[in-house]
C-alpha cells in the first residue's frame, strides 16, 4: 500500500474523511512530492503545498503479519533553504484568514525550522486561528514557547518538556498541569492502549476504549489529533473532544494505513469510550 504520510498529511486525511474541511501544506519536492500531491488529489484531499528543491523522503512500514507489530524505515528528511523557510511563512499567511484551526505536526531538522514553528504558532494564535502542537525534538521544544491552544504529547516527550522521569499517573498529571500553567489551553496526553489524558485547567479527564482486535497502529496517534481537531474547532466539551479523539485513535487501529478512519465507525466507537473525571 503506497499513500502520502507524515503526521501533518495523516491528520489531513483523518479530518477529511470525518467531513471536516481541511488544507494539506507545508514542504513538497521532487518526483515523490508531485506524487503525494497527486496522491492527495485522488483522495480529494484539498492541498496547498509549498514546492522546495530538496526531494520529499520516503518512508517503509513493515507488519509482521503473526504479530501486527511494526517496523519503520525512514529516510532522512528534506533540507529546506533560508529562503524558502521566509517563503512559506509568507505562503503560511496567506492561508489563515479562512482557518480556525492550524495543525503543527512533527519533527524540525534544524533549528531555524524550529524556530519557524514557533513563529508561525505566535503570529496564528494572535489572529484568532487556534493551534495545535503534535511535535517533536527541537519543534517540540521552540513551538511549547509560543503557547498553543492544544499540546498533544507522549510520556517521553512530555516527560522531556518538564525535564523529568513521569513514572506513574500522579507524575504525569502534575506534569500536564505544569504546561497548562505555562499558558497552553489544552494539554492532551496519548497512552496508546491505556487511553487519553487530557485537561482544559478546570477539568481533567481519562478516555480509554480498549478494542480486541488491532489491525495496525500506525498513524493512530494523527487520527487522534484529528479527533481533538474538529472537536475543539467545533466548540465541542472537553468530554466531547475527549470521546472524539479516543474513537478517531480506535478507528484506525481497525485499517492498514494512517489516517483512513471511517467516519461510521467512529461514530459508533464514540459512544463506548469510557470516560473517568480526575482530581487534582
Amino acid at each position: 500500500m503506497q499513500y502520502g504520510g507524515g503526521k501533518g498529511n495523516n491528520a489531513a486525511r483523518a479530518l477529511h474523511n470525518l467531513g471536516t474541511p481541511v488544507i494539506a501544506t507545508g514542504y513538497q519536492g521532487g518526483t515523490i512530492g508531485e506524487w503525494i500531491i497527486q496522491n492527495f488529489a485522488s483522495e480529494g484531499v484539498e492541498t496547498n503545498f509549498l514546492r522546495c528543491a530538496a526531494g520529499t523522503r520516503t518512508s517503509l512500514m513493515l507488519i509482521e503479519e503473526e504479530t501486527n507489530d511494526t517496523f519503520a524505515i525512514y529516510e532522512p528528511g528534506q533540507q529546506v533553504t533560508p529562503d524558502e523557510i521566509e517563503a512559506f511563512k509568507a505562503h503560511f499567511i496567506t492561508l489563515l484568514p479562512n482557518a480556525t484551526m492550524a495543525l503543527f505536526c512533527g519533527s524540525a531538522q534544524t533549528a531555524p525550522l524550529a524556530q519557524l514553528v514557533k513563529e508561525l504558532i505566535t503570529l496564528a494564535e494572535a489572529k484568532g486561528v487556534k493551534c495545535a502542537l503534535d511535535g517533536s525534538g527541537l519543534a517540540l521544544k521552540e513551538g511549547v514557547k509560543a503557547n498553543p491552544s492544544l499540546l498533544k504529547v507522549n510520556r517521553e516527550e512530555l516527560s522531556e518538556l518538564v525535564d523529568h522521569p513521569l513514572t506513574d499517573e500522579s507524575d504525569q498529571v502534575k506534569a500536564m498541569l505544569e504546561m497548562r500553567r505555562r499558558g497552553i489551553s489544552i494539554v492532551a496526553l496519548t497512552r496508546g492502549k491505556n487511553g487519553l489524558l487530557i485537561t482544559n485547567g478546570q477539568d481533567f479527564l481519562e478516555g480509554i476504549l480498549v478494542m480486541d482486535n488491532v489491525v495496525n497502529v500506525m498513524g493512530c496517534g494523527d487520527s487522534t489529533l484529528a479527533g481533538m481537531a474538529k472537536g475543539i474547532s467545533e466548540n465541542a466539551s472537553l468530554e466531547e473532544v475527549a470521546r472524539l479523539a479516543v474513537a478517531c485513535g480506535a478507528a484506525n487501529t481497525q485499517v492498514i494505513g494512517a489516517g483512513f478512519i471511517s467516519p461510521t465507525l467512529v461514530k459508533t466507537l464514540t459512544n463506548q469510550v469510557l470516560i473517568r473525571r480526575l482530581n487534582f
